[in-house]
């Protein structure tokens, strides 16, 4: 019986909380100079993880039916959640005109179509020598950004995210096992704080954008040459601060991380409860009392709640787009 890898469970978890806390915090950081920080602290690795660790989980892409089985288990999620969101934010918002765009995805909803797109573009790139193959997706990712393309098909961050796809892809777990060493441990540590540091007191002013990857250069109101070299220098921040994450991340079991097999949901779902809570008075009371320590708590609340199985035997018929025929059907 083969023994379940605990580790990635583990660490989805904890980059799903912080998907989560970082998105809560979005609302204050153009008046809290520390909140900013923290928020472009988080994005510069919580995404680039989490697209690793998806590029680590394709390596059956050239068994048959994989594409049949991602085009299912990611576009019709992503068309079913892109329909809904317009929906919801029509009442939300109040707005009596709905707006359905499939071409330009609501929100964080971005992610599926990329994950779909890496996926497909593996039969090109898994068949070139690995070095080649990495130094193509970082020029192309580097170049995407001299186009105005940004949020359509979500073709920007499709491109600016793929060589951390890619380098998932060709890691082993041996890899990751390096990562274990206590030394190399202390080192990240290290390094993760100095991170923070340098964002804090050196880059205070640093433009949060430049970590969404759907932006141009132009739009980011840099010239092409200034573009491509911090582009550049983001990879390779967000590089080393992925690794040192993963190297935090405990290998065995822990009590959180079945839900860590469920972070879908909760990528899919927070949204709902975000954009609602931003509506009502909620970040004017969290600012007041200066409640910023409350948001990771909120954060850790959603997450689990929303990765509960209660939570996602309701969800997951919606996402399959199928209707349970018996009664015991969410169930099983």
């Amino acid at each position: 019986m083969k023994v379940r890898d605990y580790y990635f469970d583990n660490a989805k978890f904890f980059l799903i909380v912080f998907v989560v806390f970082g998105h809560f915090l979005r609302p204050y950081i153009a008046e809290n100079t520390l909140i900013h920080s923290l928020y472009v602290w988080i994005f510069l690795f919580h995404m680039p993880a989490f697209v690793l660790i998806s590029g680590y989980f394709a390596k059956n892409f050239h068994k048959k039916g994989y594409l049949k089985k991602i085009t299912k288990k990611i576009l019709i999620p992503y068309v079913i959640f892109q329909l809904l969101y317009s929906i919801y934010y029509s009442f939300l918002y109040e707005d009596d005109a709905l707006s359905l765009d499939f071409l330009t995805p609501h929100w964080g909803l971005w992610f599926l179509l990329s994950l779909f797109c890496w996926n497909v573009m593996l039969y090109i790139f898994a068949k070139i020598p690995k070095t080649y193959a990495i130094s193509l997706t970082i020029l192309l990712g580097v170049l995407i950004g001299l186009t105005d393309i940004e949020k359509f098909l979500s073709l920007s961050r499709t491109f600016t995210f793929f060589p951390f796809f890619l380098f998932g892809f060709l890691l082993k777990k041996k890899h990751f096992e390096r990562l274990f060493q206590p030394g190399v441990r202390f080192l990240s540590v290290i390094l993760l704080i100095s991170a923070f540091a340098l964002v804090h007191f050196i880059f205070p002013n640093l433009q949060e954008e430049w970590l969404y990857g759907s932006k141009s250069y132009e739009t980011l109101g840099v010239n092409e040459e200034m573009g491509v070299l911090f582009r550049l220098l983001l990879y390779g921040v967000s590089f080393l601060m992925t690794l040192c994450f993963m190297s935090l991340i405990p290998n065995g079991q822990l009590t959180v991380s079945a839900l860590g097999t469920r972070t879908f949901y909760v990528y899919i779902l927070h949204g709902f409860i975000l954009k609602y809570l931003h509506t009502t008075n909620f970040p004017d009371v969290i600012t007041e009392i200066n409640g910023y320590p409350l948001l990771i708590i909120v954060s850790i609340a959603v997450t689990i709640i929303l990765a509960s199985k209660p939570v996602t035997q309701i969800v997951k018929p919606i996402i399959e787009f199928r209707v349970p025929l018996r009664k015991h059907a969410l169930y099983r």
